[in-house]
């Protein structure tokens, strides 16, 4: 199952997030306006269309397989 990760070394939090604009599932979140934004595996669908709009490169690709051994909270 493929998903999206923000790498939090890498975002510099820009305003406006411009994924967080463009998520087509609106699977990113910020607690508050202050921080970061990481992506909620539950809503992302894995399109990666995230990837091109951050200017920082901090979008990266994850995946697990889907024997149901590990245990992400995904």
């Amino acid at each position: 199952m493929k998903r999206s990760v923000i790498r939090p070394e890498k975002c510099k939090n820009c305003t406006p997030c411009l994924i967080d604009a463009h998520c087509p599932n609106r699977a990113v979140i910020r607690e508050d306006a202050g921080d970061k934004p990481w992506i909620d595996f539950y809503k992302c669908n894995g399109c990666m269309k995230c990837a091109g709009f951050c200017k920082n490169g901090a979008v990266e690709e994850t995946s697990q397989p889907c024997t149901g051994a590990a245990r992400q909270g995904w």
